[in-house]
């Protein structure tokens, strides 16, 4: 009986909005801090997660009195880890954030993809932390 209820789960499609449940709360945009240029800059950092359960993100901060932006791909979220891959006109390279259990924050690190660091833990790296703003 578990096998054919299995089976009618997997064949009419109601895994996906299941998978989908399991990171709803990462959607929205949170202020903090990224370290940039020896010092931490103010930041925004935005978060979609699609119904099929993919994740994206865009991110701004302060440069010398510029603003940059840049985009976070390849994400994959394993509670309460979110990695992902940063770009923008400096580089590229990995991003790895410790969420808190209710997506209400998070804090993590940034890693320079040229230099080949540890992106094992959200300790090491450059900081990269955000509180969700509105409701």
């Amino acid at each position: 009986m578990r096998l054919l209820f299995l089976g009618l789960i997997v064949s009419t499609g109601l895994f996906l909005p299941l998978q989908a449940l399991a990171n709803p709360g990462l959607t929205g945009t949170y202020q903090g801090f990224i370290w940039s240029g020896g010092s931490n800059t103010h930041g925004t950092t935005s978060f979609t997660v699609k119904p099929d359960g993919a994740i994206s993100g865009s991110y701004l901060f302060e440069d010398m009195g510029s603003e940059m932006q840049g985009t976070l791909s390849d994400c994959a979220f394993t509670a309460p880890i979110l990695r992902c891959t940063w770009n923008d006109a400096y580089g590229s390279g990995a991003l790895v954030l410790q969420f808190t259990g209710d997506f209400w924050a998070f804090e993590g690190s940034w890693h320079d993809g040229s230099l080949g660091e540890d992106t094992e833990n959200a300790d090491n790296g450059y900081r990269w932390t955000g509180a969700k703003t509105g409701t």
